[in-house]
């Protein structure tokens, strides 16, 4: 046979013709095709056979997208597969930890690619991709650890992503890096505080901080050797533009310093104490270890808790009262019993209670209450105390007071309850609020800043929090349409008892922040004096590698 018989035949046609022998009898696949196909990848979710735990645990949801009409392939010869391992190789630059993501194991998978395989080989490697890629969008939007592994007293609902969702937005995303972008918390604290993150980085790997040597007290208009460390330090916190070699305290670094006071928690001054310069030499790991764990704990709250807050730092007793991401109203609230309140939770504020009647606690009755009562339960009734048995109304002097002890009295509370009105004795203040969980959280009103800023009442719960001069923030939290906002102080001064319901879809948060974001977008540090960061931390570095 030649050209004479065969008459001629174009180069293209005979590349194609030998193209589809040298198919024909390949009985594997080879590196020409190994972007697989979504029928292979569909063929091995629909086997009996379990899959990796990594892809089994959420091989539903899983299945359910490559089922659907957004279906398609996402790593087998994609741009993306790369841009995930590098990813998850720099998490930390999303205040994860990079050695929770097998990157290597992913790097390795698809190099396997590159000799003979199968097509269920290939489809393998598509889904090992895709559970990998689901932790680590997981982690991200949502948190790494459970906050209910640090908090097992307290409620916080439990954050998590649609498997669905994420993987129809990453397909739809320009790249992995809009992806991360977009599926973040799309919080402004949170933006602020990575970008923040990012600087430390640099930061530490430039050697850390400058380290400024403990002296004398340095003033505006001062002299001093160490003024030149002192600017490079607070050029690296981006509170002085530029270095300089001058040694004289001028107005410039003095404004810089007032700002570092501010930012590290101390009262504002242009004088360099040695309070100011312990705060600075704290270690930049130290810093960074902040900044992650805040970042970790806004994931932890879901986003259509957003819209409208009332968040307590426990950590730095204030409280921001938040409008679509944006501080309307900042204030003091004081954990009751800050050392054994654990309190991290999330649930909605259904009302607000002006002059609430406090339901007592049995402990309260059996070790304050109980000798009134043995000499004279008539004047403690006179003092606003009733009783009441199965919902009704009794005399307080229906129990044998005189033969009782505090531990004889525990076997009352399942039938009888001890109520207090409005009244001196009563902890609750001039108002509380109702919420969906109650016995998670209790916020009642705090008249005066406590003694040593610190406030603990045994009797009220252990998850209580008091609101400090709070009837600004009431204007914001009672439904405008129900009770004007102008009349509140006038209202609480009738002294009754009323409930008033609160705006729709408000929620009380309460979480402990070291570093947090002002009103003004000005990052602050706080401590961490219950070692609440130090739980985390060591929650975060004890989980298991995936």
């Amino acid at each position: 046979m030649n050209g004479a018989t065969l008459g001629f035949v174009p180069n293209w046609l005979t590349y194609f013709l030998l193209l589809l022998a040298v198919l024909a009898t390949a009985p594997l696949m080879g590196p020409a095709q190994a972007n697989g196909s979504l029928d292979d990848v569909r063929w091995l979710l629909a086997k009996p056979d379990r899959l990796p735990l990594i892809v089994e645990k959420r091989r539903n949801d899983i299945t359910a997208f490559y089922n659907s009409e957004q279906a398609q392939i996402l790593w087998l010869g994609q741009e993306r597969s790369g841009a995930l391992t590098t990813a998850m190789e720099t998490a930390r630059s999303e205040g994860l930890r990079p050695e929770d993501y097998p990157y290597e194991v992913l790097i390795e998978a698809t190099r396997s690619l590159q000799g003979p395989v199968g097509p269920s080989e290939v489809a393998w490697v598509e889904l090992l991709y895709t559970g990998h890629f689901l932790d680590f969008a997981n982690d991200l939007r949502a948190g790494r650890v459970s906050p209910r592994v640090l908090y097992p007293d307290a409620y916080m609902p439990h954050n998590s992503i649609e498997t669905v969702d994420a993987l129809t937005r990453l397909a739809g995303s320009d790249s992995v890096a809009s992806f991360i972008t977009d599926f973040q918390p799309q919080d402004d604290t949170y933006r602020r505080l990575k970008s923040h993150l990012a600087r430390l980085y640099d930061i530490q790997a430039n050697g850390g901080f400058t380290y400024l040597e403990p002296g004398e007290d340095l003033s505006a208009g001062a002299t001093s050797d160490q003024v030149p460390s002192l600017r490079q330090r607070l050029v690296e916190d981006n509170l002085l533009g530029e270095t300089s070699d001058s040694d004289v305290c001028d107005k410039r670094l003095a404004f810089a310093v007032g700002q570092a006071h501010y930012r590290y928690g101390f009262d504002v001054s242009g004088d360099v104490t040695p309070e100011l310069v312990r705060a600075l030499n704290i270690p930049v790991d130290r810093r960074i270890e902040q900044v992650s764990n805040a970042m970790e704990r806004i994931r932890w709250i879901p986003n259509e808790y957003s819209r409208l807050q009332l968040f307590i730092n426990k950590g730095e007793n204030e409280y921001l009262f938040l409008e679509n991401g944006r501080v309307i109203q900042e204030g003091r609230a004081y954990a009751n019993c800050p050392d054994r309140n654990y309190t991290n939770t999330a649930t909605t504020i259904e009302a607000v209670t002006f002059h609430p009647t406090w339901q007592v606690p049995f402990e309260y009755v059996g070790q304050e209450l109980l000798p009134r009562l043995q000499s004279d339960p008539e004047q403690v009734a006179s003092e606003g105390y009733y009783l009441r048995r199965k919902g009704a109304e009794v005399p307080l002097n229906a129990l044998p007071w005189k033969q009782a002890s505090p531990r004889s009295i525990e076997r009352f509370k399942d039938e009888f309850s001890v109520y207090l009105p409005s009244s001196e004795e009563n902890p609750l203040g001039r108002y509380a609020y109702r919420l969906r969980r109650e016995q998670r959280l209790s916020l009642f009103d705090l008249e005066d800043v406590p003694e040593s800023e610190t406030y603990c009442n045994p009797y009220l719960p252990k998850t209580a929090f008091g609101i400090l001069d709070g009837f600004k923030v009431l204007e914001h939290i009672i439904e405008p349409r129900v009770f004007p906002r102008e009349g509140i102080p006038d209202r609480i001064s009738r002294g009754d008892t009323i409930t008033f319901p609160a705006r729709g879809g408000l929620m009380a948060v309460v979480s402990h922040q070291s570093v947090w974001v002002q009103r003004q977008g000005i990052i602050r540090f706080g401590h961490d004096p219950y070692l609440e960061d130090a739980r985390l931390t060591a929650a975060l570095a004890g989980r298991p590698k995936p």
